[in-house]
């Protein structure tokens, strides 16, 4: 068993680093430590190919079992649609709410080195509250979590399965305060939390989005928020429609986000 409590200088420089790591029989003390480490969740390049290959092996390093889940997923959907396009099954299976079933698994969620760098270039200060809109798995829980242990992280997650396993894994990581809530975000009775900073995908239609970005707008009302946009539709959206957003940080080589700030007072 590797005990990797000694070895503090601990270098990632290649993706072999990260196989080697996939391979050897960790105790959930060693994924602990290891989510310590900032530069465990750095791509060694910063090509996409190497990002999302990157974060393939820091998901089975830490045990997320996220093929196995999505195969179900897509089991379950053949079953309302067998030659259906990924597109559609999401909305047929669950009532009408897009949640990307079928969608390339490392499509699916965000590189775990962009969200470090979205993290970092927020300047998240100590036991600041950040909430995920659409969080999948919850990979940001596990970066936050690893590097930010004062910090307190909710993600909001339709598919419950997914929350499910995320929590789990959460949990064998001892990530105490960070958790994923089965939520439909578009529901009239959802009342959205005040967190400081919220991150929005373009996790469904692009109504649904609008709203969530409207109940931002109401929390900004009473104290001041940071926004980080992910997706094309949710940047556009908050372009044409949202102009109390201000922008404060665009994206380009590490990936398709944006920075906001808000206080309407």
């Amino acid at each position: 068993m590797l005990q990797l409590e000694f070895f503090p200088r601990m270098e990632f420089k290649s993706l072999l680093d990260f196989q080697r790591l996939e391979n050897s029989l960790l105790s959930f003390k060693d994924k602990n430590l290891l989510i310590n480490y900032p530069d465990f969740f750095l791509s060694p390049k910063a090509n996409e190919v190497i990002r999302r290959q990157h974060s393939a092996h820091v998901d089975k390093i830490l045990g997320v079992r996220l093929k196995y889940i999505e195969e179900m997923l897509i089991a379950e959907a053949r079953g309302f649609d067998l030659d259906g396009p990924h597109c559609t099954w999401g909305p047929t299976m669950h009532e009408g709410v897009q949640t990307w079933v079928g969608l390339d698994l490392q499509t699916l969620q965000t590189p775990y080195c962009e969200i470090s760098r979205i993290l970092k270039l927020l300047k998240i200060k100590p036991y600041e509250h950040i909430i995920d809109l659409g969080a999948a798995y919850g990979r940001m829980g596990i970066v936050v979590g690893g590097i930010y242990g004062k910090n307190t992280f909710v993600g909001y997650e339709y598919v419950k399965s997914r929350v499910d396993e995320g929590n789990r894994v959460y949990k064998e990581l001892g990530l105490s305060k960070c958790q994923l809530i089965a939520q439909d975000l578009a529901s009239a009775d959802f009342d959205l939390p005040h967190a400081d900073v919220y991150f929005i995908y373009d996790y469904g239609q692009v109504e649904h989005i609008d709203h969530t970005l409207k109940q931002i707008s109401a929390v900004s009302r009473k104290r001041p928020v940071k926004v980080v946009a992910r997706g094309k539709f949710t940047k556009q959206i908050i372009t044409d429609h949202h102009p109390w957003l201000d922008l404060k940080y665009e994206g380009r080589l590490e990936g398709n986000f944006s920075i906001y700030t808000a206080y309407i007072n």
